[in-house]
């Protein structure tokens, strides 16, 4: 398989549809004949926060696009999934709750992924001298009581 030199809205929200695999039967995503369907609004989403394009085919990062593509396609099926409550009917307990748990924890690790492609995020490594440390020993005679 030969990945795509670049992607038009539809072939992104196709992409997204992949992530998302069996779940998007599930919540009823489809892919539009001639443009993203359900997925339009989440293709617009992943334009906003790769910034600086305004069209899907401008994007040459391609694995910065992907990256924030997958965390609004699970961002998608997280708010899909909300109402998904448990139940009990004819002596059976449904726990539907535990798609959107599952939704959520692949959220969580997209946006971890992605992460290294947000421009507004920084990480700051300095020193610290603890000055009052609860833990640290201190001897009976320089106690005081």
């Amino acid at each position: 398989m030969v990945l795509p030199g670049s992607y038009t809205e539809k072939t992104l929200a196709v992409y997204m549809h992949g992530v998302l695999g069996p779940l998007a039967g599930v919540l009823g995503l489809a892919v539009g004949a001639a443009d993203a369907g359900s997925y339009a609004e989440a293709v617009n989403a992943v334009l906003l926060a790769y910034s600086g394009v305004a069209q899907v085919s401008e994007a040459l990062d391609l694995e910065c696009l992907r990256g924030l593509a997958c965390v609004e396609a699970w961002q998608l099926a997280c708010n899909g999934l909300a109402a998904a409550y448990d139940f009990g009917a004819e002596g059976g307990t449904y726990q539907r709750s535990q798609m959107l748990a599952a939704a959520q924890s692949r959220l969580l690790a997209a946006q971890s992924a992605a992460l290294v492609f947000d421009r507004q995020y920084v990480v700051q490594v300095t020193r610290m001298k603890a000055v009052h440390d609860p833990y640290r020993y201190v001897p009976d005679d320089e106690r005081s009581l």
